[in-house]
């Protein structure tokens, strides 16, 4: 009897473990159902875009969030003939572009990636500093990709799945935008190409293709938010990863360029040894036989035109500003295919710019 006994209990104990663990996932599902906004994200509306249109992009846009303002793809592809995606999210980190390389290029035949290289993500010291701008790519990630979970890896170790399993721990909704949320989530919430639940007048709105439309100009001025550190303008977190997307971009026969978007030339200058930066990604670009596109740098300031009313904020494009910017981008890029060198397009340094040709902003 003692021997039939042990199997019997061993047998109500797993059934209990495994009532238990489907009660608790669907107690998770619902609450994620009940509580958690994913309808009004940009990352996942860029992301249903991005995998809807597999086997069709052959340019990428990576970085943080002045790669979102600042390429336009409906340009970019009506002035050079491409199918171009702007996959820029908020805050996002060198890890984070490393990883949704590796998800677009798994399913499409890159030929260009543009990665914008705005200082602050490459002076982090590491992605676990900032979180959320790892759940805002890996939280719409397809289940079964392995890029998922290898990010979430290295960004948090195993604390990092707690929040993939109940994503209300960091994108939980307000009380009173609940009841619009479950009539969103039960109707058009989801439907690729509806952008009604990422647009706000007069404020900003995702236009298609990951690109984001910002209203408005800077009422605070041009003041820094982080000064470069000389002897570290670039972290050994960020060049880990820089190394990374070079070695992948190479072995898959990607041209990768390096490019920042414009930037107030008053918040270059008042941002203490912003140059140490740009010399740092000069160096980096030339010793891996990249280039490096600074277009606050760029000469021409009456082909683009940047003013305070071009800017959002101390250093953000606006919608305006995209517009003014995007066609000088593809102006250079047809330059180089026809054969101009590049680099003589730009200012070596910013105090070469802001003595000879500064934008509309220097002395705000």
């Amino acid at each position: 009897m003692k021997s039939n006994a042990q199997p019997a209990r061993r047998g109500v104990r797993l059934g209990k473990a495994f009532a238990f663990t489907g009660l608790t996932v669907l107690l998770c599902l619902a609450l994620n159902f009940l509580l958690v906004d994913d309808v009004h994200s940009y990352s996942r509306v860029m992301l249903d875009e991005l995998y809807a249109q597999s086997g069709e992009i052959d340019t990428l846009f990576l970085g943080a969030s002045h790669c979102y303002r600042s390429f336009d793809p409906a340009v970019v592809d009506e002035k050079l003939d491409t199918h171009s995606f702007n996959a820029g999210t908020s805050q996002q980190l060198p890890d984070g572009s490393y990883y949704l390389l590796q998800e677009a290029a798994a399913r499409n035949d890159l030929d260009t990636v543009y990665l914008e290289m705005f200082y602050t993500g490459y002076n982090q010291q590491a992605s676990s500093d900032v979180p959320l701008a790892c759940y805002l790519l890996a939280d719409y990630m397809p289940l079964l990709s392995a890029n998922r979970y290898l990010y979430l890896w290295e960004m948090g170790g195993p604390a990092a799945f707690a929040d993939l399993i109940f994503p209300a721990r960091h994108t939980i909704a307000s009380p009173d935008e609940i009841p619009e949320l479950w009539v969103a989530k039960l109707t058009d919430g989801y439907e690729v190409g509806n952008y009604k639940y990422v647009t706000y007048p007069n404020e900003e709105e995702y236009r298609g293709n990951g690109f984001v439309y910002t209203y408005g100009v800077t009422p605070y001025g041009y003041e820094a938010i982080l000064d470069v550190d000389p002897d570290a303008p670039l972290s050994e977190f960020g060049l880990e990863y820089l190394e990374r997307i070079t070695e992948f971009c190479a072995e898959e026969e990607i041209r990768l360029v390096l490019v920042t978007a414009p930037v107030p030339n008053a918040f270059c200058a008042n941002t203490e040894n912003y140059q140490a930066y740009l010399s740092a990604v000069s160096d980096y670009a030339a010793a891996h036989g990249l280039e490096f596109w600074d277009f606050t740098l760029y000469r021409d300031t009456g082909a683009l035109n940047m003013d305070s009313d071009a800017f959002a904020d101390a250093h953000h494009l606006n919608g305006e500003g995209a517009e003014r910017f995007t066609p000088v981008f593809c102006d250079v890029v047809k330059a180089r295919e026809k054969g101009v060198p590049v680099e003589e397009l730009f200012f070596p340094t910013l105090e070469e710019k802001l003595a000879s040709a500064p934008d509309g902003t220097y002395g705000l």
